[in-house]
């Protein structure tokens, strides 16, 4: 499989972070230390949304599959 980008940032044009949400992993928190995603806490706003960048703009996904490929590779998922 080809390597998925982030979308860009819609106000900024900066590459996007995927952001998660929920108590994080051992793995989420290496993650988000090496910037490969944000953690956001525990409680989800009705529309929440996937991404930020950083500038903290954040935005919803147009396309889930590319941001769950790149949260697979962040989190160093294997392949399904």
């Amino acid at each position: 499989m080809a390597k998925v980008e982030a979308p860009a940032c819609p106000v900024c044009g900066q590459r996007g972070v995927p952001i998660l949400y929920g108590l994080p992993t051992r793995v989420a928190r290496e993650a988000a230390a090496a910037g490969k995603v944000r953690l956001f806490g525990c409680v989800v706003p009705r529309e929440p949304d996937q991404w930020t960048c950083r500038q903290a703009h954040t935005w919803q996904a147009d396309d889930d599959e590319v941001l769950i490929a790149v949260l697979d590779a962040a989190l160093k998922r294997s392949e399904r």
